[in-house]
């Protein structure tokens, strides 16, 4: 279909030759020019702002959390509470197998070369293991809830009288018996992220379930009770996961035919990004063939899937006890009063890493076509777009909280800001981390699931034997060491694998300059106003003020390499404001 008015649509996937399709654009000369990058720039970014509202809302629910439960009962029940609920999470990473990542991946697959009829096979075959693997921990959890519960508190609770051992195993439990229903969660958003269908992630799980656990919590708080505090955060997901399936169901039987709504692109990025235009978008240019196409539908099937999704469950287990293990080590180590402080100091890298998976869950599927019909030059693109996208939303949050970490420790308690340098630890390291990108997810698209396998249980491994090591003598500053040099292999090692196999790397021109723009705004200038004004509440939001003008205008005067006009709405409100100019 040709463009018209600057708008650009493409026709559904799977269409014709079985391939992705994707439209052309006619030149003023009149020959064909592919401008197939701006629509992908165009639909991760519309996924990734529709995410991202989400993110927003899950990230506030999270800090929500922990402020209600820092500030209205003691260290130790605010550890047990956070070590109960680490624990939860890196059993139900165990009972999901990975199955919404390959579902993502086989779905986008499937769908790019025209095969939605194999879509409900490999549904099944997700479904059914990660049924039978949640139920089984499901039973293993309630069986070993006393036993774990002494395991994990380490003898701590029971001296300080603030909570017993057999109290924590009742709130173990009672996670335990939502576990089915976590992991189906999880495997049944998969489903809709498959089909560019970001909305389930979103209403489902980073709203719906967010807000109403942040309601539970709240409940536990005004009836004083601690021992509801896990069973109101636990049960949104049994709702959660039933309009989750009725949801995925629903796509299946109306799948989307292609993007919805595609935003404006400005002619001067098409014409940025024809270079990187796959050849079948080209009229008359070669295809992928249909041998070549058998191929990589070998193995579209339940066998296939597992071989897939196994290493990657692995993978996802990995990440997620990356996440959650210096939680779990310092209450085991130090006692569930440090792994409160601990807890309250990471708090700020869940905010970030929403941003991270907010662009990730919208561009997972485009990577996942783009590398099945070869467009190594387009994914690329994409990737550095994305990666600067990225910086500009998570670098301001990490340079705010080397400038500020104390002062916004106090939101906790004052007593919590004994974790300012956990924060600056870990905030130096999620600049360097996001500066990355998705690269993780990228090496994942590749069919490279059994490197990022290697990755992850490498870097588990440091992460626990330097915790083991360092906790014991520097507390919680150890572990946020540890936990450190775990993320900086996490990301440096894939981005190393994928410059040297396909030639890919995040760092183009956009990436460079989001990071400048940042470091100046919410780095610089926040640094300066609080060495004149000192670090009180009035110096944190003279700085924070003074950083989002800086921010606004940069964003304003290279909001081109930046690729901003690709985000949806962007580019009206760029034109309605050069018309009031004109005025």
């Amino acid at each position: 279909m040709p463009a018209q008015g600057g708008r650009v649509s493409n026709p559904p996937a799977g269409s014709g030759n079985g391939t992705s399709a994707v439209a052309t654009q006619r030149t003023g000369g009149g020959s064909p020019a592919g401008n197939g990058s701006p629509v992908q720039l165009a639909e991760v970014a519309r996924g990734g702002t529709l995410n991202l509202i989400g993110a927003g809302v899950s990230a506030a629910t999270t800090v929500g959390v922990t402020v209600l439960v820092t500030r209205e009962f003691s260290k130790p029940i605010a550890g047990a509470f956070f070590t109960a609920i680490s624990a939860f999470l890196i059993v139900e990473a165990v009972a999901s197998l990975g199955a919404n990542v390959g579902l993502v991946y086989f779905i986008a697959r499937l769908r790019s070369f025209g095969e939605e009829r194999r879509i409900p096979t490999i549904v099944r075959a997700a479904v059914i293991p990660v049924i039978v693997a949640s139920i089984l921990l499901t039973m293993f959890m309630l069986g070993v809830a006393e036993p774990l519960a002494n395991v994990l508190l380490s003898g701590h609770l029971g001296k300080s009288g603030a909570v017993s051992a057999p109290a924590v195993a009742q709130s173990l439990r009672a996670l335990a018996l939502t576990l089915p229903f976590a992991a189906l969660l999880d495997t049944y958003l998969g489903v809709g992220r498959g089909y560019r269908d970001m909305r389930p992630t979103v209403a489902v799980d980073k709203i719906g379930r967010s807000v109403v656990q942040l309601a539970g919590v709240a409940i536990a708080v005004v009836a004083g009770s601690a021992a509801l505090l896990a069973p109101l955060w636990a049960l949104p997901y049994v709702p959660a996961a039933a309009i989750a399936w009725l949801w995925a169901r629903r796509i299946r039987r109306n799948p989307p035919k292609g993007p919805r709504g595609t935003p404006d692109v400005p002619p001067e990025l098409a014409a940025l990004l024809a270079l990187s235009t796959p050849v079948h978008s080209v009229k008359g240019a070669p295809r992928v063939g249909r041998r070549m196409q058998q191929r990589r539908l070998a193995n579209a099937n339940p066998r296939g899937f597992w071989q897939f999704t196994t290493p990657r469950g692995i993978a996802s287990l990995a990440k997620i006890t990356l996440q959650r293990i210096d939680i779990v080590l310092v209450a085991i180590i130090m006692g569930p009063a440090a792994a409160a402080v601990y807890t309250a100091a990471t708090r700020f890298l869940v905010v970030g890493q929403l941003g991270n998976m907010a662009i990730s869950m919208a561009a997972q599927p485009r990577f996942t076509e783009l590398f099945a019909i070869g467009d190594r030059r387009s994914a690329n693109v994409v990737y550095q777009v994305t990666t600067a996208w990225l910086v500009l939303l998570t670098w301001p949050l990490y340079l705010l909280a080397i400038v500020y970490g104390p002062e916004v420790l106090t939101v906790f308690g004052h007593s919590y800001r004994a974790g300012a340098p956990v924060m600056v630890i870990l905030a130096v390291t999620m600049l360097l981390a996001t500066a990355c990108g998705q690269v993780d997810m990228v090496l994942i698209t590749t069919g490279r699931s059994s490197w990022s396998l290697i990755n992850g249980l490498l870097a588990v491994g440091v992460n626990v034997g330097l915790d083991l090591v360092l906790i014991p003598r520097y507390g919680i500053t150890g572990a946020a060491i540890g936990w450190a040099v775990a993320i900086i292999l996490t990301n440096l090692m894939p981005m190393a694998q994928l410059a040297s196999s396909i030639h890919l790397q995040p760092f183009g021109r956009g990436t460079m300059l989001a990071a400048v723009l940042s470091t100046v705004a919410f780095g610089a200038v926040p640094f300066t106003i609080r060495a004149v004004l000192g670090g009180g509440l009035a110096g944190l939001a003279a700085g924070v003020a003074a950083g989002c003008v800086v921010f606004a205008i940069g964003l304003w005067r290279f909001g081109g390499p930046l690729r901003l006009s690709a985000m949806p709405g962007v580019s009206s409100i760029q034109s309605r404001l050069k018309r009031a100019r004109g005025r």
